[in-house]
């Protein structure tokens, strides 16, 4: 049986409040961490050991924390859009430098390959937390040594539109299982390929990838081969949201699933 509203409301609060209650300990561990790491002279190679274990593992509590309360304000409508133009070469550009140091520690290319066209309506740094996800997701499931592709075309239309930006990011890594693209863009789902791997996540980052998507009126299509690799498309339009950009157009779980043909 599926959620009621009221109980999908009160799931929502929960995390909602624990998210907030983490975030400042969390934060006070990656401070005090930092302040030991700068006053520890005598530290033994064992201690050094320790302290990256305990960086590393609240780094990731902490993009946890900050994706739940992240998701819980974009489903509740609470996370209004900066909206202002957007160059999509330069908000490429921007994510693949962000990138670069995670690609350069497993020995990956990221090629971009995007065209000049008209400044799109959106919120650049929402829009930068979307390609990040992707661009960081891309770069994690590759083997080393691997290719990352990203692109970016603008399709002109008619009418009020005015055309789409169509971004993509292409990997040659693990793919996703057959039967689990569906459920890609659920809260909490892994690839079970991933989780078996033991590569690291929350399972919240595609979940926030389409609302923010979906927040600028646009849609996600996703195309996998497993062993083979996977390609997202963002389908964006150049005009931007036409509704309120405080409530996400569509709130199904799962994003356009198949062919990457047009938007």
């Amino acid at each position: 049986m599926g959620e009621t509203s009221d109980e999908r409301r009160r799931s929502e609060q929960f995390l909602a409040v624990v998210a907030h209650e983490m975030r400042t300990p969390v934060t006070s561990i990656i401070s005090f961490s930092e302040l030991i790491r700068g006053e520890a002279e005598g530290l033994s190679a064992e201690g050094w050991r320790y302290l990256d274990v305990i960086e590393r593992n609240a780094d990731r509590l902490l993009r946890l924390v900050t994706d739940l309360l992240m998701l819980t304000r974009i489903e509740s409508g609470g996370l209004p859009l900066d909206l202002g133009p957007v160059d999509v070469p330069r908000l490429v550009a921007d994510a693949v430098v962000i990138a670069a140091p995670a690609a350069a520690k497993q020995d990956l290319t990221i090629d971009t390959d995007t065209r000049e066209g008209p400044m799109l309506r959106g919120d650049h740094r929402r829009l930068l937390h979307v390609l990040d996800n992707l661009i960081g997701n891309a770069v994690k499931f590759s083997r080393p040594s691997g290719l990352v592709r990203v692109t970016a075309r603008f399709h002109a239309t008619r009418g009020p539109a005015g055309g789409t930006w169509r971004i993509t990011v292409s990997d040659s890594g693990i793919g996703i299982p057959p039967g689990e693209v569906e459920h890609l863009f659920g809260r909490f789902t892994r690839g079970s390929n991933a989780r078996a791997a033991g590569l690291p996540g929350s399972g919240l980052g595609l979940s926030i990838v389409k609302l923010l998507t979906e927040l600028h009126g646009g849609h996600i299509r996703v195309h996998s081969v497993l062993d083979a690799g996977t390609t997202f498309s963002l389908f964006l339009p150049v005009a931007g949201p036409q509704a309120d950009p405080s409530v996400p157009a569509h709130t199904d779980k799962t994003g356009d699933v198949g062919d990457q043909e047009g938007p």
